[in-house]
């Protein structure tokens, strides 16, 4: 479009007016009139505001972090959830006066609707929010702000307080039960250890290898006795040899006294040069030289006495002093077989006793540690608990108070008059 195509536009245009003047002039008046009407009748907001900061810069955080933690509270961004929550409103709606003591449900209702219309929160950095409240009202606008402010700082130190009481009850409960467990165990522990008493593997395996020494020191023994016994009765079983040549000079010194005997009767009637008393005389000279002969060679011990070999009789003791200490040392070995099988079955009991005493010893010792920290936990509650019921730690607080509202916030009627 040229510029001689816009000029002749306008031109058309302001003889249009020219000519409708009357009645371009009557709609100016009108749409003016109406503009300043709606100014007159625009309803007035009056907003007030207050700054809160959540504070946890005190005093008592370095002298117990990490000892006793301060309970957490909603900060800035999650403040508008705890704000706009309907048990706050009504409360503040109520410390404002907005609702009286027989007020009904719908009331309330209306009146949170109306509190949580026109309040607003914004969060600043550093911890810090702005609540904001507009009404028609400005008297209405400052009580319902500081009603809002106040209830909202008591309900976050009241809920501090309720949480830090319940997380210590809560503990203390828990420590309790974990005590009363720990004593359960204990008493377990007690019971088992008083009813098993084979003692430790160590003592046991000990006394297994001692047992076993002995075994083999006996075996050793047994084998002794066994090697002596033999070889005595080695020696005995020369004794018939003995036994023969006692036998034969026991029967020559019969028959030697026999003929005694003859000659002493024949002598009674004969003389000596008689010849049955020469040849009874030559017999027992014989035997005589027989049995000395016997004698010599050390078969048998004695001239006519009838005495037994003193190496066989020492023999033959010996033999009984041997058999009776192999039998001493048989019982003893099966005692100690008996023991060491005892032992075995000792072992056993141990061994089936140290799972159930790892068992008991393993619980008793995880409830003692729960139990041990437990009691820290404890301690820090109390002394979280002690710092919310004094007021300390992390709490929110009024930067900047409400301001009463002098003025009406938006637009005035001057901005009407200038818009009409």
């Amino acid at each position: 479009m040229d510029k001689s195509t816009i000029r002749d536009l306008l031109l058309a245009f302001k003889t249009e007016l020219i000519r409708f003047r009357f009645p371009v002039v009557l709609f100016f008046i009108v749409i003016s009139f109406a503009v300043l009407a709606i100014g007159v009748f625009w309803p007035k907001q009056y907003t007030s505001g207050a700054l809160l900061v959540a504070d946890s810069s005190t005093i008592y955080e370095p002298l117990f972090k990490g000892r006793a933690p301060v309970t957490a509270i909603d900060r800035s961004e999650q403040a508008r959830e705890v704000i706009y929550t309907r048990s706050i409103l009504e409360s503040a709606a109520r410390q404002a006066g907005l609702l009286k003591e027989n007020a009904t449900a719908r009331d309330i209702d209306q009146v949170v609707r109306e509190i949580r219309a026109g309040l607003s929160t914004r969060a600043e950095k550093n911890n810090y929010f702005r609540i904001t409240y507009s009404s028609a009202h400005p008297d209405s606008t400052f009580e319902t702000l500081n009603a809002v402010v106040n209830v909202f700082i008591e309900d976050i130190a009241r809920k501090k307080r309720d949480e830090s009481v319940g997380a210590f009850n809560f503990i203390d409960a828990q420590v309790q039960s974990y005590k009363r467990q720990l004593e359960q165990a204990e008493e377990r522990l007690k019971i088992f250890t008083g009813q098993n008493t084979d003692g430790t593997e160590t003592t046991v395996t000990n006394r297994i290898a001692a047992l076993r020494n002995e075994i083999e020191t006996l075996k050793i023994a047994i084998e002794e006795s066994n090697t002596r016994i033999a070889t005595i009765q080695k020696q005995l079983s020369q004794e018939g040899q003995y036994q023969q040549a006692k036998g034969q000079i026991d029967d020559m010194r019969q028959r030697r006294q026999g003929l005694v005997t003859q000659l002493e009767g024949l002598l009674l009637l004969y003389q000596e040069n008689y010849p049955d008393v020469i040849s009874l005389r030559a017999q027992i000279s014989e035997l005589d030289n027989a049995i000395s002969t016997l004698q010599a060679n050390g078969e048998v011990f004695g001239n006519n006495e009838r005495i037994e070999n003193p190496l066989y009789e020492e023999l033959r003791k010996q033999l009984q002093t041997a058999d009776l200490e192999l039998r001493a040392q048989q019982r003893r070995m099966e005692s100690l077989s008996n023991l060491l099988e005892q032992e075995y079955e000792r072992a056993r009991r141990v061994a089936a006793n140290r799972a159930e005493l790892s068992d008991l010893t393993r619980d008793m010792k995880v409830i003692q540690d729960v139990y041990e920290e437990m009691l820290q936990r404890k301690e820090s509650a109390r002394v979280s608990m002690t710092l919310d019921l004094e007021g300390q730690g992390t709490s929110y607080r009024i930067q900047e108070p409400a301001a009463f509202p002098l003025k009406p916030s938006g637009l005035y009627f001057l901005h009407f008059a200038i818009l009409g």
